[in-house]
């Protein structure tokens, strides 16, 4: 049987599968509850918390249950399309942030604000808020987020007599140009040790973006605005790292030691990085420390990460799913599901309620303060596969920070946006 046959039968398979599992007659639970289905990718210990959030809301809401059903994170958005389009979609479900965009452009998701989202919306951290922000509309809430900071050697530190004495002064430079200057301390080629390596990647390229006020697609959605000054600016100081002031591994380049490895080797005195790796490092038996990403001309800033949820179109209950998402993400809930899991705040006022032991956690707390906006776009897949060979020619010396950028801004503008 072809490949493309194959396929054919994989898809009418999956959809008869969803026939068969999704029974819609099963509107109510045993007790006479009205079920609103929440499709989610949460780990099992991320559920047990969930499930008690759950029973917390509706104790005061005794006319509806929350089913919740887990599914895969890799494959989420096959799935849900699919759903979506036979119509057997959840009543809501946790999606990737970069997923909301191309859920509200095909109207499938509610306008949060016809239920109230305008009332509440300040209690969320802005930067990951913006990923559900399309078109001028609120489609989807954070519910969970996270951002890279600036992971350092303490030993590489020390041994380049770098670490202050005061304990509580910043290790980390506080600006590029003090950056690049501590950079060349911790740079020795004879041991192949370098201060810095980072991923050519846009996602983990947005810290110097958005460290000099530049974004890659402007605040409507209309235009792609990554070929400006500022943008220019910041990929121009990248530049610099590899090729002026040579402090840079070389880490993006194709089977180089890619970031996390070559800083658990201690190869690489700093590395971006998010607090997944916190354990993975202290595991090692690692001395690190965590610091906020140094400023350019905006001050120290970092991407986001995480997922938003959503309420779809198809369901007879959008109140009530409302209610129970802002209840899950209220400061409240937040405190005890930040607390439990070690995770980052989303809920502004969780900010005052929560404090972790473990310091490395409150430095991504005060980093995530200073985050920028994420482009939103239909595919940011396809963002990413258009912005990065342009930014890697630029580190590669092939071409000028302006020309690659402006070439990038004319694909992604004919691609994404126009198209």
């Amino acid at each position: 049987m072809s490949e493309k046959k194959l396929m054919i039968v994989a898809v009418i398979a999956y959809i008869m599968l969803v026939f068969v599992c999704w029974d819609d007659s099963i509107a109510t639970s045993p007790d006479g509850r009205q079920i609103l289905t929440f499709w989610h990718t949460y780990n099992d210990q991320e559920e047990l918390v969930l499930r008690d959030i759950i029973k917390k809301w509706e104790g005061a809401n005794p006319k509806f249950t929350v089913r919740p059903v887990r599914i895969p994170f890799d494959g989420h958005k096959a799935k849900l399309r699919t759903a979506l389009t036979v119509g057997q979609g959840p009543d809501m479900a946790r999606v990737d942030w970069s997923f909301v965009c191309e859920l509200a452009r095909k109207n499938s998701v509610v306008d949060l604000e016809t239920l109230g989202f305008e009332n509440i919306r300040r209690q969320y951290l802005e930067a990951p808020l913006e990923t559900a922000y399309i078109d001028g509309k609120y489609y989807g809430i954070p519910d969970q987020s996270t951002c890279v900071a600036m992971f350092y050697n303490r030993q590489m530190f020390k041994d380049a007599g770098l670490l202050p004495e005061d304990p509580n002064a910043p290790v980390v430079p506080q600006t590029w140009e003090e950056f690049i200057e501590v950079g060349k301390k911790l740079t020795d080629k004879s041991k192949d040790q370098y201060a810095f390596a980072m991923t050519n990647t846009l996602w983990w390229n947005l810290p110097f973006f958005n460290s000099y006020g530049a974004r890659i697609v402007s605040e409507d959605g209309k235009k792609c605005v990554i070929d400006s000054d500022d943008a220019v600016k910041a990929l121009e100081m990248m530049a610099s790292l590899v090729s002026e002031h040579k402090i840079e591994a070389g880490a993006w380049r194709p089977g180089a030691i890619s970031p996390e490895q070559g800083f658990v080797n201690g190869k690489y005195a700093m590395v971006f990085m998010g607090p997944w790796n916190l354990a993975k490092f202290a595991n090692a038996k690692m001395d690190f420390g965590v610091g906020l990403i140094p400023g350019g001309t905006k001050g120290t800033s970092t991407n986001v990460g995480g997922t938003d949820v959503v309420i779809f179109k198809g369901t007879k209950y959008a109140a009530e799913c409302y209610d129970f998402l802002t209840f899950f993400t209220s400061a409240e809930n937040q405190k005890d599901w930040c607390s439990k899991l070690n995770q980052l705040p989303i809920n502004l006022g969780a900010y005052d309620l929560v404090s972790f032991e473990d310091p490395h956690l409150m430095m991504f707390m005060e980093q995530m303060k200073h985050a920028g906006p994420n482009p939103v776009v239909k595919d940011y897949s396809l963002l990413e596969d258009l912005v990065n060979p342009e930014v890697e020619a630029v580190l590669s010396g092939q071409k000028t920070a302006r020309e690659a950028l402006g070439a990038a801004q004319k694909k992604v503008q004919e691609r994404l946006i126009d198209f």
